[in-house]
């Protein structure tokens, strides 16, 4: 069935109007729970929504030995009610500490002058957080590192040596070198 621009028009404004209308606008602005403390509405789900997880392979591939692959954790912590934020990153902490993974964490694949400087990220929408770190030396789970930038201070980014400093004020452990065998022959190479 075919449909010239005119028809195309008129159907479209009677769905506009239709949804539209006083009912649906004010279920549009009730709220569906109360606020979380932070002034943003609290995450809400029914019975029937399921988490999705988007991963690259690491996430599935890498278990650092143990018996869940990072989306595996990351989904059991939500399913169990755990906060999302935390949750997503227990599972990244997964391939971050594994030897064998080399895109991230300990292990991952060393600068020009073989220095394994990593990189993390996160924003926790109900909150308004975010939180990252670049260039950081030494810390095998920037990411944990990341979300305390976001919780305990008013920056967004810190990066190097100032990354490194923080990790350290709170207690994380400093590595010489996050270089695995692997991950330095394939420097030399």
């Amino acid at each position: 069935m075919s449909m010239d621009r005119r028809d195309f028009v008129r159907t479209s404004a009677a769905g506009l109007a239709a949804a539209a209308t006083p009912a649906a606008l004010a279920a549009e602005r009730r709220p569906s729970r109360a606020s979380d403390g932070f002034g943003a509405p609290a995450v809400h789900a029914s019975r029937d929504t399921r988490p999705i997880i988007v991963s690259d392979l690491s996430g599935i591939r890498f278990n650092n030995g143990g018996p869940e692959s990072s989306v595996e954790r990351a989904f059991r912590g939500i399913v169990e009610g755990e906060d999302l934020l935390d949750a997503l990153i227990a599972g990244v902490n997964i391939p971050e500490n594994d030897p064998t993974e080399m895109g991230i964490g300990y292990g991952g694949l060393p600068n020009a002058d073989g220095v394994v400087q990593l990189d993390a990220c996160c924003m926790h929408g109900p909150r308004r957080w975010a939180g990252g770190v670049a260039a950081l030396e030494g810390v095998r789970t920037p990411s944990l590192v990341a979300k305390a930038v976001a919780e305990l201070t008013d920056h967004h980014l810190l990066v190097g040596a100032g990354a490194q400093a923080f990790a350290r004020q709170l207690g994380f452990e400093i590595e010489d070198d996050l270089n695995t065998e692997a991950s330095r022959a394939l420097w030399l190479e």
